[in-house]
Parts: structure tokens; C-alpha cells; sequence
């Protein structure tokens, strides 16, 4: 029986056209925030994810590695016309994707320094949106030594990301070239002072309101526990990423991948999608 529907199955996918992939695909991951680029053959965040109603807490990040999310991260927090603005990067792997984020909150008020970590910061209305753009590159540790091209946006958004299912990265084997358009130079400079006392020794360009930078290098430390931590849960990843490409290994295209198990092994596509759904 599992070899019919197999056969089945995979006829189905094969005879659909591009524009029919791409229509299932946004259907499938629109309740979980998603739409998919057959051009580039990655899934993004929509605009209305639901994921906005939660903002930012520094609790997210800490509980993530206990659900498959292994990241390097960096927060840069700035004072700007009477609040203070998070502007957060996150590069690695989410369980079987590789991919990276980056988000735009705000407080209330002026939050002191000390607060930073206890406070819980909102979404940016629409109005506070940013143009923001990456282009996230993969440069293996070991074997090759071109960089492979994991995938680029570009949106005026509260929460850019990007997310490469089947493929597998250490978070050090990834980085991200940025940029970020401000609405005037106040908020440019005041975004700089703090991201050169953050990001120590990374060098950044400038062209008019707009800032450019690599974030490769992550300057956090890990107590031992977290280390540990962190590389179980990067070997499960590693686990799971070949066992997804080894059940879709008669496709080469990631969007036909996730059809066919849709169609063939729905349960696999509600854990796909559930862990990137940590915000």
C-alpha cells in the first residue's frame, strides 16, 4: 500500500505546474507566518505572522536551543525619539532549515541598561517599519572554501528571516551581509553608538540613512552547560536534516520536498513548521 501511494504521490507533485507548487506551499505555511520563493527556493515571514503579537523577551532566545533552534545572535538597543529600539540578529540552524532573522521592537519608554534583559519589548507598529536587507552566505569549516549563497531579501518589515529547509550549517559556518535603511540620521547615529560598542572592531559603511555590515562572528560566551546543550541539540538537527533529505531524496528542490511529504507524510510538515513558530 505505501509503495501505490508513494508512486502516487509522487506523480502528483511532478504534475503540478510552478504556479500551483507555489500557491499549495503559501497555503501550507501561511497560518504559521510563511510564504515560499520558488525564484530562490526559501521560505520568508509574512508581514501579518502571528508571531507579532508576541514581540521580543530574552527568554526566547535562551529556551531555544531546548527546541531544536542552535543560533548566534548579537541585540543592539538604542534610544530614539523617546523609546528604546531592539534591533536583534539571529544566524544558524532551526531544526532542519538553515536560516537567519532579523527583528525590529521597541519599548514603551526609555528602558535602562540594566532593564534590558528583564523587559519584554513590542513589535514595531507599521508605521516603525524599517527597509531592511541580507544576503546570507554558508562558508563550510572543513572540505570547500567558496562560499555557498543560502539565499537574499529585502522588505520593509518588522521581522525579516529566511529559512532553507534540508540544509544543514553550524552557526559559525554562516553569515549575513546587512542592511538597514533609518528614518533620519538621529536614529542612524544613535543606532551606531550602540552597535559599536556591541559589535566591537566590525567595520560598517554608510550611504546616506542606510548602514551595511557583516554579522558573522558572534562576540557571546556560553558556560559550559550551554555549550553542551547547544551541541546536542545541533547533532538532532544534523539527525532529522538527513532523514528529511533521505525521505524526499527523489527531489532536488526544497518546496517539492515538503509537497511530497505533505501529501505522503503530513505529521513531518506540522514539525517542520512548529519549530520555527518560537516567537
Amino acid at each position: 500500500a505505501f509503495h501505490y501511494k508513494k508512486k502516487s504521490v509522487l506523480k502528483k507533485v511532478r504534475s503540478l505546474s510552478i504556479r500551483e507548487k507555489q500557491s499549495k506551499l503559501d497555503a501550507l505555511v501561511e497560518p504559521f507566518g510563511y510564504c515560499y520563493d520558488p525564484q530562490q527556493d526559501v521560505f520568508t515571514s509574512r508581514l501579518d505572522a502571528p508571531q507579532k503579537i508576541f514581540g521580543y523577551n530574552t527568554l526566547f532566545d535562551l529556551s531555544a536551543p531546548y527546541f531544536n533552534m542552535i543560533f548566534d545572535y548579537e541585540t543592539i538597543y538604542f534610544d530614539y525619539n523617546s523609546r528604546t529600539w531592539l534591533i536583534e540578529m539571529w544566524k544558524g540552524q532551526y531544526g532542519i532549515n538553515s536560516g537567519c532573522e532579523i527583528g525590529l521592537y521597541y519599548a514603551d519608554e526609555i528602558i535602562s541598561p540594566k532593564d534590558y534583559s528583564s523587559t519584554h519589548f513590542k513589535s514595531v507598529e507599521e508605521r516603525d517599519m524599517l527597509q531592511m536587507a541580507y544576503e546570507l552566505n554558508r562558508m563550510p569549516l572543513k572540505g570547500k572554501h567558496l562560499p555557498d549563497t543560502v539565499g537574499k531579501v529585502r522588505s520593509r518589515h518588522w521581522w525579516l528571516t529566511l529559512f532553507k529547509p534540508g540544509f544543514y550549517s553550524k552557526p559559525e559556518e554562516l553569515y549575513m551581509d546587512v542592511s538597514i535603511r533609518f528614518k533620519d540620521y538621529h536614529m542612524l547615529y544613535s543606532f551606531l553608538h550602540s552597535f559599536e560598542k556591541t559589535l566591537t572592531g566590525i567595520p560598517f559603511g554608510i550611504d546616506g540613512l542606510t548602514v551595511s555590515f557583516t554579522f558573522k562572528n558572534s562576540k557571546r560566551h556560553y558556560s559550559a552547560y550551554r555549550r553542551f546543550v547547544r551541541r546536542l541539540a545541533l547533532n538532532s538537527c544534523r539527525l532529522y536534516c538527513k532523514l528529511f533529505n533521505f525521505l524526499t531524496r527523489y527531489f532536488s528542490n526544497s518546496g517539492d520536498k515538503i509537497l511530497y511529504l505533505y501529501y505522503y507524510l503530513p505529521v513531518f510538515i506540522r514539525m517542520m513548521f512548529k519549530s520555527k513558530k518560537h516567537k
